[in-house]
């Protein structure tokens, strides 16, 4: 009887140790769901914080803005706005609108403002150049037929000296100013002319070619010029004085020009955003009356 109350007694405690070693492995799958997800929300925090650090590396990145003196007051009307959405701004002017291309182009600059499309693209299959331009579009302004001399058409003798923009985009739009006008004939088969292309000068004008920056300066000694809104504007003129005008430039969309591999970028594209803002637009007005028409919507332009 004894021996097997002892028997008895060995068989229930190797029951209980056999029933917690088994109680011991049942709980090691918790521990490792426990480690799982703790893995998992700490990976899933890494990325959000890894996210959030991208988004404000975007944010914060410097913008380098290339411009002329005209192109500044652009930039000073938007730098606030711009800023306060976490970006940090620089400005560095440049002597014309080449130049200006060029910075962008060759990445001492992220941006260049001042410039319109067709003037870019014209730019780029001249120098291997690849920029293009942020959307939306910001606004359109023109080319005119001034005189400091001359209140018409008519009044321009023969033999009247006339300032023309020197680079093949412009030079056309000027020219087409003059045939309009009557004053000259170009080669219907050119789609863009330049001064070897008039056929017919009854009048036997003298065209002279030159920077689009200096057109204005010739005003008072040559018997006209055509002049972009902006300079008139720049140089203290009423830039609505001309006696004829453009019937082109709405779909000569001028922005925000960067390289191309930047036109979708957030920077970028919420730069050009700010044109929309009415008090910028007011800005840009008072500084350049009767000189832009802000776009509405991009369909506006005919490419």
């Amino acid at each position: 009887m004894k021996k097997r109350t002892i028997f008895l007694a060995l068989t229930a405690m190797l029951t209980i140790v056999s029933t917690t070693g088994c109680g011991k492995n049942s709980a090691q799958p918790k521990a490792e769901e426990t480690t799982e997800v703790t893995t998992s929300q700490e990976t899933t925090k890494s990325e959000e914080t890894t996210k959030s650090k991208e988004t404000k590396k975007t944010a914060s990145k410097k913008i380098v803005i290339g411009g002329t003196s005209i192109s500044k007051v652009y930039y000073d009307a938007i730098k606030d706005i711009f800023e306060a959405k976490g970006y940090e701004t620089e400005f560095k002017t440049f002597d014309s609108n080449p130049v200006v291309l060029e910075a962008c182009a060759s990445k001492e600059t992220d941006m260049a403002l001042g410039q319109h499309k067709k003037f870019v693209m014209s730019y780029n299959q001249n120098n291997n150049a690849n920029l293009d331009m942020a959307k939306p579009y910001a606004m359109y302004t023109g080319i005119g037929l001034y005189s400091e001399k001359h209140a018409s058409i008519s009044e321009f003798p023969d033999g009247a000296r006339i300032a023309v923009m020197n680079d093949a985009m412009n030079e056309d739009i000027a020219l087409r100013i003059l045939e309009s006008q009557g004053l000259i004939r170009l080669n219907a088969d050119q789609k863009q002319a330049t001064v070897a292309d008039i056929v017919e000068n009854p009048k036997k004008l003298e065209i002279i070619e030159m920077d689009q920056g200096q057109t204005v300066t010739t005003l008072g000694d040559l018997d006209g010029a055509c002049v972009f809104f902006t300079h008139m504007a720049a140089a203290g003129k009423d830039a609505s004085s001309y006696i004829a005008r453009d019937s082109s430039m709405i779909n000569y969309p001028m922005g925000v020009i960067v390289r191309k591999e930047d036109a979708d970028s957030d920077w970028a594209v919420a730069f050009a955003e700010c044109f929309k803002d009415p008090s910028v637009q007011e800005k840009i007005n008072k500084a350049f009356p009767n000189v832009f028409e802000f776009y509405t919507n991009d369909d506006q332009v005919k490419e």
